[in-house]
């Protein structure tokens, strides 16, 4: 089963994506830096949409290797990173599926949490692009799983792994910080509340050997350029407002804004208006029925607080996809509420994966109108009619409206061809993606092209 949801995840998110691959800006950057040799890669952080840099390279390197592995059956074009996503994301919903299926039993349980999750129309619109915080949200997944599957006493290395996983995740988006440190923290917690010292010594240790293992080449980064800060201004200036004028705390604006996203994330193309306080009674259940399992209090409720808490500090306008590294919290933490009481818990759980697979269609159709570029599949067949009449040209136009950051030339230099001032043709994209090429215009006078 988990092989089967794997393959179908990778068939509806990457449907149609040679046709509709979002090129904005973005996407282009992180798609050079793939192209490059891995010697030109980061080792610091990623660039952060609130300033500074990200806690780490991982997002830079995951793109590097799937630009390797699934680059050459693409010719090396963009969308090959939108597969290589799709396909990590897809794997961390299979690994999140058996976990849940052997913890608590039920397919059913496993089948409707994780096909939740990985059918929002948000998320799923998002793996299929080149863009980090899909990647955060499978290694949240990830996470999840290995907490799971991890045990009181049992191996050390379940632990281990969670951490790796959880502070990837952090590297990849700085929002999962939020997920992440509950998490890491409850698998000594977990120790300490049974009373064993000495093993709660040893996961403390292997926690913080590998958060410092994974932060070595971030600490050389900055170690070798002082002079480039990491940290965010933007959070900082708001994080230092806030602790200087504590009346300003926004707990109530910050749980309003998870709210908003959990429905803008989980139930599209509908919506709920009761979603908040549906979720604070299931945070309430939950809570009570995890009392005794701090690790998995950790991923659902105790996520969802730090998130909570770690926003209220934020004095600027909210964004949705800032929140989807918590989106699994909040259904994992809606689903273990809902299957709190033990006589009702198996038709529940049936009657949430049937709701889950009724609703499929919709959400999948929904999420192919949203982060979408229609006209990629023209800019591709340009592109290449292009290279065929002209390896160097001097620029590359469109009859078509495109996104300002999109750059009309770069499908063409990942073929092959070259963009230079020099170059005797200028060239056009038809809207129906003809590639049209003529002479470059000559200075008036001179004979020389301009």
């Amino acid at each position: 089963m988990p092989l089967v949801v794997f393959l179908f995840l990778i068939f509806i998110r990457t449907r149609g994506i040679s046709q509709m691959f979002l090129l904005l800006g973005d996407q282009i950057l992180y798609w050079r830096m793939a192209l490059g040799s891995w010697r030109e890669l980061p080792i610091g952080g990623g660039p952060s949409s609130v300033g500074g840099t990200t806690i780490g390279p991982v997002f830079c390197w995951v793109m590097w290797a799937i630009r390797h592995a699934v680059g050459p059956w693409t010719q090396n074009l963009p969308h090959a990173g939108g597969i290589g996503l799709s396909i990590v994301q897809s794997a961390a919903d299979g690994f999140l599926l058996a976990a849940i299926w052997k913890r608590f039993d039920s397919l059913a349980l496993a089948l409707a949490v994780t096909l939740f999750i990985a059918t929002a129309p948000f998320d799923m619109a998002l793996s299929a692009s080149i863009w980090n915080p899909p990647l955060a949200v499978a290694l949240v997944k990830i996470t999840i799983a290995l907490a799971l599957l991890s045990k009181s006493g049992g191996s050390i290395w379940w632990s281990a792994g969670a951490t790796a996983s959880a502070l990837l995740a952090v590297q990849a988006h700085s929002s999962a910080v939020f997920f992440a440190a509950p998490v890491i923290a409850s698998f000594t917690a977990r120790e300490l509340l049974a009373r064993r010292w000495g093993p709660a010594l040893q996961v403390a240790a292997a926690s913080a050997a590998v958060i410092l293992v994974l932060e070595v080449p971030f600490l050389l980064h900055l170690a070798m350029r002082p002079d480039e800060g990491a940290s965010p201004p933007v959070v900082v200036k708001s994080v230092s407002y806030t602790l200087a004028h504590p009346q300003l705390l926004r707990l109530a604006d910050a749980a309003r804004a998870l709210t908003d996203a959990c429905r803008y994330i989980l139930l599209r193309p509908w919506t709920f208006s009761w979603l908040g306080t549906l979720l604070m009674i299931c945070a309430a259940v939950t809570a009570y029925r995890t009392r005794s399992d701090v690790t998995l209090a950790g991923v659902t409720v105790v996520s969802l607080i730090c998130t909570i808490a770690g926003f209220a500090f934020w004095q600027f306008d909210f964004q949705h996809y800032w929140f989807l590294t918590i989106a699994p919290s909040a259904a994992l933490t809606i689903a273990l509420a809902l299957t709190a009481w033990r006589p009702a818990a198996p038709f529940v759980a049936v009657l949430l994966a049937a709701i889950v697979l009724w609703t499929l269609p919709s959400r999948i159709a929904d999420a192919m109108t949203l982060n979408r570029l229609p006209e990629y599949a023209a800019l591709v067949r340009g592109s290449r009619e292009i290279l065929r009449q002209a390896p160097q040209v001097r620029s590359i136009d469109a009859e078509f409206a495109l996104p300002p950051s999109t750059d009309t030339g770069f499908l063409y230099e990942v073929l092959g061809g070259r963009v230079t001032a020099d170059a005797p043709v200028t060239a056009t994209i038809g809207r129906t993606g003809q590639g049209i090429v003529k002479p470059a215009p000559s200075d008036t006078g001179t004979g020389r092209p301009r």
